[in-house]
């Protein structure tokens, strides 16, 4: 793909992709249709166009287009599926009501299935405008159905800047963070998370960002370069962010089978004891344990960056959500060459240092 500009700036990009979504595959072809002589019975049923010098004038074929079709076709021959090449134009635009429906389909790819009032907040992401950014294909004057398609989310949220009268859907946040690091996160994580709500203070930020699954990186940079921006021009600047990233965790035969059912915490790393009954903190210990060298692989490429980086600090937990997920979804358990991927959650609270180094790294290109 090419590049996304800063908002309301918008460039031509070609994206070659498997159908990410069925809404995706009705765009616009790469290939302009031109005008076609009247076509002859035989060269209807070829699928092959030959290019020969001797060919009669009302064989009117552009030789660019028997290129694009070459190439498509080879394109198609190397995966074994042939793709579809599409063009688009993107633009990235400040949250507008008209992007609601597609806000909330974004959040419900990071929380799937929760009590969060995503409406909530998705109305604050809409009011916190013109901070924040969402992809959408560009504007014409043949307004469809894909115009209000989002295809990347991403803002900032103060999480805790009314205590006293907070935000249904803060207040479901908390929860939410809460009962997971209850079942999945060591006692410093859980209390963290507690000081953070009781705090009312607002330099607690919530990040957020999304993208359509196995949409291309490359459009990261601009974005984050994009969201730096806002921050710095913040007059009450953030000292801490919780991110929620999306991750697989690889299955190691069985042996990340109680990290499947409790999780498991960056500050959790000591031995499990070898006999006797284990308890809630033994078997959180052994399920970060069997996490430890365990294979992962981000939906986001750029967040593994994350815990990379020197800059500031982070702590995290992560903890397993096939259970929130309908079977043969395409967020529920997968498997590649053999080996089950399973869909996980991991929750990172990071000071704004490590926070504003994942970002720069990012619109610097040097994550992607």
């Amino acid at each position: 793909m090419g590049r996304v500009f800063k908002k309301k700036a918008g460039s031509k990009r070609e994206a070659e992709e498997e159908k990410l979504d069925d809404r995706v595959s009705k765009k616009k072809s790469k290939k302009e249709k031109e005008p076609e002589p009247e076509p002859e019975p035989e060269e209807d049923e070829d699928e092959d166009v030959t290019d020969e010098d001797g060919g009669e004038e009302d064989e009117n074929i552009d030789d660019e287009e028997i290129s694009d079709e070459d190439d498509d076709e080879e394109d198609g021959d190397e995966s074994g599926e042939k793709k579809d090449v599409m063009d688009f134009d993107f633009e990235a635009f400040e949250p507008s009501e008209d992007d609601r429906d597609g806000i909330i389909n974004m959040l419900t790819q990071t929380f799937l299935r929760t009590d969060i009032d995503m409406k909530g907040m998705a109305e604050e992401i809409i009011a916190k405008n013109p901070h924040g950014i969402v992809l959408k294909q560009a504007e014409d004057d043949d307004e469809t159905e894909e115009d209000f398609m989002i295809y990347q989310l991403c803002t900032t949220l103060p999480l805790n800047e009314k205590k006293d009268d907070a935000p249904k859907f803060i207040k479901d946040i908390f929860t939410y963070l809460l009962n997971r690091a209850k079942k999945s996160a060591s006692s410093e994580i859980y209390k963290k998370i507690q000081e953070i709500q009781e705090a009312g203070d607002g330099f607690t930020g919530l990040f957020v960002s999304e993208r359509l699954l196995d949409f291309p990186s490359d459009v990261v940079p601009q974005i984050f370069d994009s969201i730096r921006t806002d921050l710095a021009g913040f007059d009450k600047k953030y000292k801490n962010i919780i991110y929620i990233q999306k991750l697989r965790i690889m299955e190691n035969e069985g042996a990340n089978q109680s990290a499947n059912k409790s999780g498991s915490s960056s500050s959790s790393s000591a031995p499990p004891k070898k006999k006797g009954k284990m308890g809630k903190a033994e078997k959180k210990r052994a399920a970060a344990a069997a996490l430890a060298n365990a294979e992962i692989e981000f939906d986001n490429s750029e967040d593994r960056v994350l815990f990379e980086i020197k800059e500031g600090k982070e702590i995290h937990f992560d903890f397993p959500v096939h259970m929130d997920v309908e079977p043969g979804s395409k967020f529920h358990i997968i498997e590649k060459e053999g080996n089950k991927w399973n869909p996980f959650r991991r929750v990172v609270i990071m000071d704004i240092k490590r926070f504003d180094a994942f970002l720069k790294n990012g619109s610097e290109g040097m994550i992607v």
